[in-house]
């Protein structure tokens, strides 16, 4: 495959992880998202700033070589400006739910069904994904397939054994691909009366009942010397919680999978601008109180103004001591740790491998 500096004559957004100690000493990485085009305003502010990555979609290219070209061209840019190279992220869940739907893998719906080839077509997919640049993906989804919940038509199964060796299979198979996985979304939104996404998402579950259903597949990946890198939260709101604050604000959602699932990967949150459908709040509201509850990443889809808002909200928290030193200093290791699984994300496939 050819690799352009070039970026892809497209129509394009991104959603980015602004990482910058180097702006501000404390400050810890976040998901954001913002415009690239090519005037490349983009490529300026992220020699500006240290971004800790891009998180791409279908919307950055036409062809795998301008998908290609356009990681390198991230690398080069951040590294040309002195900054670590940014994690390079999509979110390839299988079927309808890939960021590049010309690529692998095969919807979960599908793959649960056959009860076969499932880890390789995880594997298909992380080696596609590392040959293009991709470091990092928010896959697979965990949930399971209740009727009537988001995970039905998206969920490897209605069975939470059958969900639980297919993600083992998924965070296998990207494990060997050298790709990071990021489970989500944590404690499950199988059960909830709709997509997050689409609203306020209520789970009527106990505790008890999650645990013996949803969080079953976190359990299978959370923990041990096979633990998935990375875990992302839901933004649905649950009754074994305070059926008020979506999951990914919780301490107690986040205690939950540190000290009963002893993870101890990166935590990545929901998307923070549907968390404020929810919350009443601003993005900038949603960001300190994601990282006040244990989260590490920030994901902020939207415009400039969006990041910038949650940024500056983070810096200022920072130094007013609403967020810890200490609890900053925690997330940045973190993201450190994910960024040296993906350093080389563009290394040749090996034949055999």
């Amino acid at each position: 495959m050819t690799f352009r500096s070039n970026v892809p004559q497209t129509p394009s957004h991104n959603r980015t992880i602004p990482s910058s100690p180097a702006l501000a000493s404390v400050a810890p990485s976040g998901l954001n998202a913002t415009a690239l085009t090519q005037s490349s305003e983009f490529f300026k502010r992220l020699k500006a700033r240290p971004y800790g990555g891009v998180l791409l979609t279908n919307a950055n290219y036409a062809e795998p070589q301008q998908l290609s070209a356009l990681t390198q061209a991230l690398h080069n840019a951040a590294r040309d400006a002195g900054h670590p190279a940014p994690i390079i992220a999509a979110s390839q869940e299988g079927g309808d739910f890939n960021a590049f739907g010309n690529l692998a893998p095969a919807s979960q719906v599908d793959i649960g069904n056959a009860r076969k080839g499932t880890r390789a077509s995880a594997l298909a997919a992380g080696r596609q994904l590392r040959v293009l640049g991709v470091g990092m993906n928010l896959a697979a989804n965990a949930d399971i397939a209740i009727a009537g919940g988001p995970g039905q038509g998206r969920a490897f199964s209605d069975q939470p054994a059958r969900v639980v060796s297919a993600v083992k299979a998924y965070v296998s198979a990207y494990r060997q691909s050298k790709v990071v996985a990021a489970v989500g979304p944590f404690p499950g939104d199988g059960a909830a009366s709709q997509d997050p996404i689409a609203g306020p998402a209520p789970v009527g579950l106990s505790l008890d009942e999650l645990r013996k259903s949803d969080m079953s597949p976190f359990e299978a990946v959370a923990s041990g010397d096979r633990a998935v890198p990375a875990i992302q939260m839901s933004n649905a709101i649950y009754a074994a919680y305070d059926s008020v604050t979506p999951a990914t604000l919780l301490t107690d959602a986040v205690d939950e999978l540190r000290d009963r699932l002893g993870f101890e990967g990166a935590i990545v949150s929901a998307d923070l601008v549907t968390t404020t459908a929810t919350t009443g709040g601003s993005v900038g509201e949603a960001a300190i109180e994601a990282l006040k509850a244990g989260v590490d990443l920030l994901v902020v889809p939207g415009g400039r103004a969006q990041q910038d808002e949650a940024y500056r909200a983070v810096v200022a928290a920072v130094r007013s001591r609403k967020i810890s030193p200490e609890r900053v200093a925690d997330a940045l290791k973190r993201i450190a740790e994910v960024r040296g699984l993906t350093r080389d994300s563009r290394d040749p496939l090996r034949p055999g491998e």
